[in-house]
């Protein structure tokens, strides 16, 4: 089945960075680019919101990476409009991401970012048109063994649920890219509580990013038209998630040459123990110039596409015998510890992360 949607969490898939692992970089010690920002964010033509995190590199090793809060964020277009990005933050008081809500972007205009910071210092994005969108088809779920290597050299064999998107060649390519992001949500069900009658059992909505440690792009200028595209774009682990119900959402992304490029040299520095979301300890080079300081750019890229979405259902049996859950229900009742269950989670689903209450507007 075939949705024309943005997801809501769409800054999930956002232009990003990948890393390479492959040294030691803790920026706060060495000084180095301690005065460069990661830039990374998205404008589609859905309806957003859009979102744009700014941070300073910091300990790579750690992953402690600084917000920048109070940064003027203006995105216009070749009409002379201009939209203005809403600062939000944590509870904590730290800056989460800025967000813009309620525009949409059209195939055809070109857009621009710009970032002020509170310094004065001033970053700018090349212009960049929005591509007509290719329509992505379908998603289909295969079920097989992940084999991975552990530390001692043994192997580790594990029943997972491989996500592909299916697309097909456009008759004029246009210069237009390809680039997927995948997410899972699924039901949890708290336990039914004979031990707190007063607390209603709640059912919870949970999201898991898929495959943050690869990048999956494609150009349909090499296959000819009417080709079929199958990209392979997330798998999961198949447990508890399975037992109700989930469904995978496959996000195609229309892109540029020029963000199609990037993402190429991003994906070359994808390591096992980076994610698309860690800040690389190497420059690559994006489309955010610093016009205070020419030469001494913003790390990132802030990407304008148009998306196409599809998604599939599954739950516990669906996907064949051999990957049959046989130790479920997940949660069961412990008398030995308060609050009596077996997993925190099946007293309240809302610990678990990235979980919610309320249903998405597109579940069925």
């Amino acid at each position: 089945m075939k949705f024309k949607t943005i997801p809501v969490l769409y800054f999930l898939v956002s232009i990003l960075f990948l890393a390479n692992c492959v040294r030691e970089t803790n920026f706060f010690q060495s000084g180095e680019d301690e005065n460069a920002i990661v830039v990374y964010g998205a404008f589609s033509d859905g309806p957003g919101p859009h979102f744009v995190r700014i941070t300073r590199p910091g300990d790579y090793n750690k992953q402690v990476f600084e917000p920048v809060p109070g940064a003027q964020i203006r995105l216009t277009d070749d009409l002379g409009n201009e939209y203005f990005f809403q600062e939000e933050k944590k509870q904590d008081g730290t800056t989460r991401y800025y967000r813009l809500d309620n525009v949409q972007g059209s195939s055809g205009r070109s857009y621009s970012l710009e970032i002020v910071l509170p310094n004065g210092d001033t970053y700018r994005s090349n212009p960049e048109k929005m591509p007509a969108r290719i329509p992505l088809d379908s998603v289909s779920l295969k079920a097989d063994y992940f084999v991975s290597n552990n530390a001692d050299g043994s192997l580790t064999s594990e029943p997972r649920a491989f996500v592909y998107a299916h697309t097909q060649t456009p008759d004029q390519v246009g210069g237009r890219y390809l680039r997927w992001e995948a997410e899972a949500v699924y039901i949890f069900n708290e336990i039914i509580k004979i031990y707190n009658p007063f607390d209603i059992q709640k059912q919870c909505y949970i999201t898991n990013r898929l495959n943050d440690q690869g990048v999956s792009i494609a150009d349909p200028g090499t296959f000819q038209p009417g080709t079929p595209i199958v990209e392979p774009v997330g798998r999961r682990k198949i447990d508890f998630a399975f037992e109700h119900r989930i469904c995978f959402s496959v996000y195609q992304h229309t892109i540029t040459r020029n963000a199609y490029e990037y993402w190429q040299k991003i994906g070359q520095l994808v390591s096992p123990t980076g994610t698309i979301f860690d800040t690389p300890p190497a420059r690559v080079p994006g489309n955010l110039e610093n016009i205070t300081d020419p030469g001494n750019p913003a790390l990132g890229y802030f990407e304008i596409s148009t998306i196409d979405t599809a998604r599939i259902y599954s739950r516990n049996g669906l996907l064949g015998d051999d990957f049959l859950l046989q130790d479920f229900p997940y949660c069961e009742y412990d008398f030995s510890t308060w609050p009596p269950v077996n997993h925190l989670e099946c007293d309240n689903c809302l610990v678990l992360p990235s979980s919610t209450l309320d249903k998405p507007v597109w579940w069925q």
